[in-house]
C-alpha cells in the first residue's frame, strides 16, 4: 500500500469514527479510530497515531470514562515527545490538565499545566501560554485558593493585553471579578465586570455580556 492511499484510508476511518461518536456510537466511533491508529502506528507515524489517540481519549472524556481517558492522553503525549512536537504535547498537557481539575486532583493539575505551559513557551505560542497561566488560576479558584488565583488570573490578563485579544482579555476580567465577589470585595468586582461586559459587547460576545450583567445585577450593581 502506498503511502498516499494508507493516508486515505486513515483520514476515511477518522471521518467515519468522528460520524459514529457525532451518532452517539461512542463503541464504533473508538473502534475507526483504534484501526486508524494502528495503520499509523504500522507506517511509523507517531505524530498521526498520538492524533487518533487524542480523539480517543477525547471520546472516552464525553462518555465519562475519565480514567481510560487519562490512559490515553498520556500514550498520546509520549507519542508527541518521541517527535519533538512540543506544541503538540503542551496541548496534550492541556487536556490531560483540565480532566485533572475536573477530578479535583488539583495538585496534579497545576503541575501539567505548567508543563503546557513551558512546552507553549518553548515553541512561541505566547496566546497558549496565557491559556495555561488562566487554567492555573482556576484551578486555585476551584481549590480557594484566591489570593494565588488572582496572580494568576491578573498574569493571564498581562500576556492577553500583549498580545490584543480583547475577548481573552475581557475573560481574565470576569475571572478576577468572580474572585473578588468571592472575596466580598465588591468594588474590585463590580469593576472588574464591567470592563468585562463592555469588551464582550464591543466584539459581539452577547452570551459572555449578559452573564456578566447578571453578576453585576446580583452584586447591586
Amino acid at each position: 500500500m502506498d503511502n498516499n492511499s494508507q493516508a486515505d484510508i486513515v483520514n476515511s476511518l477518522t471521518r467515519e469514527g468522528l460520524k459514529h461518536f457525532k451518532n452517539g456510537d461512542c463503541e464504533s466511533a473508538l473502534g475507526s479510530l483504534s484501526a486508524a491508529a494502528r495503520l499509523c502506528r504500522e507506517a511509523g507515524d507517531a505524530a498521526g497515531e498520538a492524533r487518533q489517540q487524542m480523539l480517543a481519549a477525547d471520546i472516552y472524556c464525553a462518555s465519562d470514562r475519565h480514567e481510560l481517558a487519562l490512559d490515553v492522553y498520556c500514550q498520546a503525549g509520549l507519542l508527541l515527545a518521541s517527535t519533538g512536537d512540543k506544541a503538540g504535547m503542551g496541548a496534550v498537557q492541556n487536556n490531560i490538565g483540565l480532566l485533572l481539575a475536573r477530578l479535583k486532583r488539583f495538585d496534579e493539575a497545576m503541575t501539567t499545566f505548567d508543563y503546557a505551559r513551558q512546552n507553549f513557551d518553548a515553541c512561541g505560542e505566547p496566546d497558549r501560554v496565557a491559556e495555561q497561566l488562566g487554567n492555573m488560576g482556576s484551578v486555585c479558584r476551584d481549590s480557594q485558593d484566591y489570593g494565588r488565583a488572582l496572580d494568576f488570573y491578573r498574569q493571564a490578563l498581562q500576556c492577553f493585553e500583549q498580545l490584543g485579544l480583547p475577548v481573552k482579555i475581557a475573560d481574565q476580567y470576569a475571572n478576577l471579578g468572580y474572585i473578588y465577589a468571592l472575596q466580598q470585595n465588591k468594588a474590585a468586582a463590580l469593576e472588574c465586570f464591567a470592563e468585562a461586559e463592555a469588551l464582550y459587547r464591543d466584539n459581539n460576545e452577547e452570551r459572555k455580556a449578559l452573564h456578566v450583567a447578571q453578576n453585576i445585577l446580583a452584586l447591586g450593581g
